[in-house]
């Protein structure tokens, strides 16, 4: 777990430049407050292989009672990297109360590297985790753009869904969101 908070200094730091608008400390608080969780269950996953097969490898992290505002990644390349899709509103309900992005909503995910090669897709952006894979990498990402694009605060409940992802929060000494 070591170096899971090592890199959450140093992504912290670095993305909270990338805060259009936002308080740092408040973005700063709310990523703390569910990073060792998310990391974990990443890590989780990658313990539990096989490293060469995508499939349920993944984790989804959202706002509880907003569904379309999510962000979710997947294993790749042997674990050395993470498909990373943000939401965009394109797979929203038809009955016209799918997610709008505003302005600056866009602009947060295009600051975090988040890129949409069309009005039909979600938001997506390859994230490099190393070898072995340090999971507070994808885990920083994930929860800064909750914050930054979608309005998460301090507080904010989450709903996880993570196949081999093990028990929520069992090596954190923290209760599970």
């Amino acid at each position: 777990m070591r170096r899971i908070y090592l890199v959450f200094a140093m992504a912290t730091s670095a993305l909270a430049a990338q805060d259009p608008g936002g308080d740092p400390a408040m973005r700063a608080l709310f990523i703390r407050a569910h990073l060792c969780e998310l990391a974990e269950r990443i890590d989780t996953i990658h313990r539990r292989g096989p490293v060469g097969v995508s499939r349920d490898r993944f984790i989804v992290v959202g706002l509880r009672e907003q569904p379309q505002r999510y962000v979710q990644c997947i294993f790749q390349d042997r674990d050395t990297r993470m498909l990373c899709e943000a939401a965009s509103g394109a797979y929203g309900p038809p009955d016209g109360s799918r997610l709008r992005l505003d302005a600056s909503a866009r602009d947060a995910l295009k600051a975090l590297g988040f890129v949409q090669e069309s009005p039909r897709e979600n938001f997506a952006r390859i994230v490099e985790l190393g070898n072995p894979p340090v999971s507070g990498i994808a885990a920083d990402l994930m929860l800064a753009t909750l914050h930054d694009a979608y309005g998460a605060r301090p507080g904010a409940a989450l709903d996880i869904e993570a196949p081999y992802g093990g028990s929520p929060g069992s090596g954190c000494g923290t209760p599970a969101s």
